[in-house]
Order: structure tokens, then sequence, then C-alpha cells
């Protein structure tokens, strides 16, 4: 197959760990097809996110796909996916159908990396443009995604099981970055090239802006806590509970490690005041320290992995956190929330590093016991020196795979 040129859909927008994917997905991309175009489709981007992601090259292509009037296509690409009438839905609309120009011009369709959302977030516009790709007889990659739980209690969870399966089955590339979806492919019976998060391909390495460097310490641990209310499995949890915990856990690392700065480092970016910036504020508000420090959400991932490699230690309730940790061979705690974190620990041979966020919420009235684990494994913490090069081969073998079947 002539790659001239590439569509790469479904990137997912506002945060830094997605960014460090993208980057590290489209350079190798630049790199390996030095005569491709590469198209990013960002789907309804009101907040114009993509900027904060832009790999600058003259074959790739940002292109917003919003207009001044949508005539409610949000609305309609999920009706038209749920009742199966895409392929009629997509051309009486008049602002879905500026979508086939770009989906008939591409030589493949890339899904970009990314976590859950053909699984437990049962995210309609994600498996819309996936439906596109399909109905349009396109070559599909999904590449380095989670996937997965797919819960069966109502109409509209097993139709989009029956979907999300249909797609699996149709994909002409899918990969995979954690154990627990790769589980469930096995169990499934599905092919798939084993895969780790696509941030593993490069180790970034900038300069840190002026500004920060005098911000920071001469040491410090990276803190990443993680609102968690939007979550459909932390629903059921108050976000005074939420906090207490986190204020609890920096009251500890203050105890471990007295004399280091505790670096705060926003994942979410463009989301303004639903950011991580103001969530951390919110924290700190409560917890009263001196050698506390938010670094602001406006810096690259390239930025932020840079910092993390000066770190004495990263405790990250965000999955990028720990990817970002692994990758530049830095010490880390992974407090986990979803399978996707635990998946990638199970995959690395590291879940001795991980503790359950859910268990530890769940005996949050007598949080101590819980305390004392989390401070036993921090202190037997060490720094796993050929894990990042394990992870850069699996990520890499998985990109050469890609570029065989392509190239």
């Amino acid at each position: 197959m002539a790659l001239n040129n590439i569509l790469i859909i479904n990137q997912p927008l506002g945060n830094r760990g997605d960014e460090s994917a993208h980057r590290a997905l489209v350079r190798s991309l630049n790199k390996a097809f030095p005569q491709t175009k590469i198209t990013v489709l960002n789907y309804m981007d009101y907040r114009n996110a993509e900027q904060e992601f832009v790999v600058k090259h003259p074959n790739n292509e940002y292109v917003r796909f919003l207009f001044s009037k949508n005539w409610f296509a949000l609305y309609f690409c999920v009706f038209i996916t749920k009742f199966g009438i895409i392929n009629t839905g997509i051309r009486l609309h008049p602002i879905l159908r500026k979508l086939l120009p770009y989906y008939k011009k591409a030589d493949l369709i890339l899904c970009a990396p990314g976590g859950i959302c053909m699984g437990g977030f049962q995210n309609w516009r994600h498996l819309f443009l996936l439906q596109v790709a399909k109905v349009l007889h396109k070559p599909l990659a999904y590449y380095s995604r989670s996937f997965g739980p797919f819960p069966t209690v109502t109409w509209q969870n097993r139709r989009f099981k029956k979907l999300a399966l249909d797609m699996l089955h149709y994909f002409d590339f899918l990969s995979i970055r954690d154990a627990e979806s790769m589980h469930l492919a096995d169990k499934l019976e599905i092919k798939y090239i084993p895969a780790v998060d696509t941030a593993f391909l490069e180790q970034p390495c900038v300069e840190i802006p002026v500004e920060i460097q005098n911000k920071l310490a001469d040491k410090y641990i990276v803190f990443v806590p993680n609102q968690l209310t939007w979550h459909y499995a932390y629903e059921k949890y108050s976000q005074d509970v939420i906090d207490f915990f986190y204020r609890r856990l920096m009251q500890e690392l203050r105890v471990l490690y007295p004399e280091y700065q505790i670096l705060l480092l926003p994942q979410l970016c463009s989301l303004g005041d639903k950011g991580d910036y103001n969530y951390f504020r919110s924290l700190l508000k409560g917890y009263n320290d001196d050698n506390a420090f938010i670094v602001p959400d406006i810096y690259s991932s390239d930025i932020q992995q840079t910092i993390i490699r000066k770190a004495k230690l990263v405790v990250g309730a965000r999955y990028h956190s720990i990817v970002f940790a692994i990758n530049n061979e830095v010490p880390f705690l992974a407090l986990n929330y979803e399978h996707k974190i635990a998946g990638l620990l199970e995959e690395l041979g590291l879940s001795k590093y991980k503790v359950d966020i859910q268990l530890v919420l769940d005996n949050s009235v007598q949080i101590e016991p819980e305390m004392q684990e989390i401070r036993k494994k921090i202190q037997g913490i060490s720094c796993e020196t050929n894990v990042a090069t394990m992870a850069h081969d699996i990520a890499q073998k998985c990109f050469n795979c890609f570029i065989k079947k392509y190239n």
C-alpha cells in the first residue's frame, strides 16, 4: 500500500499526556514516511485545544472541524451511530458530509493513541468517527489504545458493545497499550500487536523556561493528583473525601522528604477554570506548605518530561505522570484509578509500585492503616533502570510492525 495521505482521527485533546503520545507518534511518522501527508482532524474542537499539540512539519496539516453553525452535528452523529444509519445520515447532514472528502482522500485512517473511549466512557462520537471509515471501506488502524470494559446493563450499553466489537474485528491494524485490554482481546479472540504507550517512542529533552527554573528548588518531588469526580467509577465519592486523601498524602510526603520541594504538575491543559491548575490551588489552600509549588499549565509535555527527569520521586494519580516517570527512569508511586494504569504496570512488571485509590477511598474513615501501607511502599521504591529501555523497545517494535505493514 502506498501511503500518500494519512488521516488521524479521535485525537484526545486537553491533556499533556495525550500531547506527548501525539508528538511522539507524528514525529515518528514524519521520519518513517517522509513523503506522506498527515492530516489531523480535530472534530468539534470548541476550545481550539489542538494548538497545544501541533507538530510543525511541512507535511502536517491540522484541521479544526468546527463551523459557525454546526446544525446539531454532535447530537446527530450519535443518533445515526446508535441506529446504524451512518451511511445515509452522514450524506444528508450539511456539516457531517463535509467529513467525507477527508476520509476519501486518505489512504489510511489512523485512530490516535488514547484511553478507554471505546469502553468504560462509551464515547459515541469516538465510535462514530471509526464507523465512518468502516462504511467507506477504508483501512483503519487503531493505534496503541486501551479499550473496555463493556457493561451490558442498558440497551445503550449493549448496543455500544456490539458496535465496538464489530470495530475491533474490522481494524486493519490493532495495537494495544496495556495488559488488561490485551486480556480482554485474548478472551474475545481478537488478533493484535502488543504495544505500550506511544510516548515511549522518544525521550524528549528541552530547555526548561527560565521563569520555571527560578521557581524550582535543587531537590524536589513531583505530585500529580487527579480530581476524579469526572470519572464514572468515582461518582459515588464526594470531592471532600478525595481531597482529604491527597492532603493526607502530601503530609506523608513532607514527613518522608522534609527538605524537598513538592512540585504539583498539571496534566490538563486548554480547559481554563476546569483544568488541573485551579484544582491544585484549591488543594493547597487546605494544606499550608511554604515549600510547595504548582507549575502553570501552559508548558508542553516535552518540558514536563524534562522537569520530571530531574525529580527525586513521582507520585501520580494520572496515567501519563507514571509514563513520564518510567520514560525518564525516575522512581514513582502510581495511584491507580483505572485499568490502563494497572495494565501498564503489569505489562512492565512494575505492579508493586501501585496503590489502588478506590481501596483507600473506601476506607477513608479509617485511613491511617492505608497510609501506613503507602508509607512502606514509598520507602521501598527504587529506580528500575532497565524498564525505560524495555518500554521503548516495545513501542518501537509496535511501530516497526506498522511500518512493515504500510510501507
